[in-house]
């Protein structure tokens, strides 16, 4: 066995190995669990890191010289060289996502390999990142930015007309999202203690002309896999126009289009992902980028997906 500089080049007869950071709080989940079995089906080692066990100073996103991590280098000493982020957006507070992309950093700065990357990361808990990020790629998204205390709901009433989106900054699975239909819904969200806290988008309605949207797998710059989602309504509204199996929605097959793919595709590169699932809404004047979920939960069913993601990542960076 060869050593460089405290880190272990991998031999033939090396054991593989690769690490998973997850939320304890909320334990490891199904989809964390399922990853590791498959992993270690394929006898490769798994360590699983509570981004919780970090000292509470990396609650803040804190710059690559200002991070110390001696549990992750001890793990990496070890060989743990290559690893998965599962620090859901939807369920995760702020302080454990930092401490997530604390460790990210440190591995980036180390040139250790992360799936995804820290980039990518970062877009995933920052939706406004992740529009600029493709709107300097021209990827075709919906007129969005943060909230800001120079704004009024007049002015957002004729920047962005009736109905518009209001929603969390940090999210998934739907929650935080909100459609204003009129000046006194739009009001009462103006009424929130932390409106003008940076935590809140406003976001161009786009009208759907089907009654399903489309979710396109992205791997590495390839379109893997796709499927349509049924539009579903939120709480007892009879509005139907949202995707989310979170609040109802029913996945469908379909097939993505050339240009849903091309889409799909841009978007995750914008944001140097290597593992994207891209949620695009369909409009009269073609298809829309509406959500990137680079951190995705996966239920049960879903095990083939989850089956591909393994393989590839065993054929690229440890077979």
């Amino acid at each position: 066995m060869r050593i460089w500089r405290g880190r272990v080049l991998v031999g033939l007869m090396m054991e593989k190995k690769i690490g998973i950071i997850y939320n304890g709080n909320v334990g490891a989940d199904w989809a964390i669990d399922y990853f590791r079995r498959r992993l270690e089906d394929k006898n490769i080692s798994v360590a699983l890191f509570d981004a919780n066990s970090l000292d509470d100073k990396y609650s803040e996103f804190l710059t690559p010289e200002k991070i110390d991590l001696p549990k992750i280098e001890d793990l990496t000493n070890r060989g743990y060289v290559i690893w998965i982020n599962r620090i859901y957006p939807s369920e995760s507070e702020e302080s454990i996502i930092n401490k997530g992309l604390n460790i990210t950093s440190w591995l980036s700065a180390r040139n250790y390999t992360t799936i995804n990357p820290l980039s990518a990361c970062v877009a995933d808990y920052d939706k406004a990142f992740a529009y600029a990020a493709m709107g300097r790629w021209d990827v075709a998204t919906p007129k969005t930015q943060i909230i800001e205390e120079r704004m009024s709901p007049d002015l957002l009433a004729e920047d962005y007309e009736f109905p518009l989106i209001v929603k969390t900054n940090i999210g998934g699975k739907g929650i935080g999202v909100e459609k204003i239909n009129d000046m006194v819904e739009l009001k009462e969200v103006f009424q929130k203690d932390d409106i003008f806290s940076g935590k809140f988008l406003v976001q161009k309605f786009v009208k759907p002309v089907e009654n399903y949207d489309v979710r396109v797998g992205v791997i590495d710059g390839k379109p893997w896999m796709s499927y349509g989602r049924t539009l579903t309504s939120q709480g007892n509204s009879d509005d139907i126009w949202m995707g989310s199996c979170h609040h109802g929605s029913k996945i469908i097959p379909h097939r993505a289009s050339a240009e849903e793919n091309r889409l799909a595709v841009m978007a995750s590169k914008s944001l140097g992902a290597n593992l994207n699932e891209v949620d695009i809404q369909i409009t009269e004047n073609g298809p829309i980028v509406i959500e990137n979920n680079l951190t995705p939960g996966y239920n049960l069913g879903e095990e083939w997906w989850v089956d591909s993601i393994v393989e590839h990542i065993y054929n690229k960076y440890l077979k």
